[in-house]
């Protein structure tokens, strides 16, 4: 498979969830398109409790600078609601490195006692760990 020249990613809102799907290798203005296209999705959340689902099997690597914003934009999401995160990726301690210098807790600014990130290789694990946690990207009627 081929990746694009600069990643990619689509956005999704199910239930409580936002499904994110990354590929390719990441430049600082896929990141900033993809924050913002982000953050305008979120606001239907209207700052209720949240979950993220990320699936990044297929997402390569990402620039420091990358990093450092994607770093302020889980912050900021954090404010807005965000609980949750649940990271899928293959084996590989490399990108899981890299995701790791994105969370908050490693700040020593951040405040969001109520926010909890894990990872897993299976798309179902992560799923089904949200829904323990109270997330559903099936709506109830």
């Amino acid at each position: 498979m081929r990746f694009p020249k600069y990643g990619n990613y689509s956005l999704d809102i199910s239930g409580n969830v936002l499904e994110i799907f990354a590929t390719g290798a990441w430049n600082l203005k896929t990141t900033e398109f993809f924050v913002e296209e982000m953050h305008e999705l979120i606001r239907g959340f209207n700052n209720e409790p949240w979950a993220a689902l990320i699936d990044g099997r297929r997402w390569v690597l990402t620039t420091p600078e990358c990093q450092t914003r994607l770093a302020e934009a889980i912050k900021l999401n954090i404010s807005r609601g965000l609980t949750r995160s649940a990271y899928v990726l293959d084996t590989g301690m490399v990108r899981r490195a890299q995701l790791e210098r994105t969370h908050p807790l490693k700040q020593r600014d951040f405040k969001g006692a109520n926010y909890k990130r894990e990872y897993f290789q299976e798309y179902f694990k992560a799923l089904n760990w949200l829904h323990a946690e109270g997330f559903s990207p099936i709506v109830a009627r």
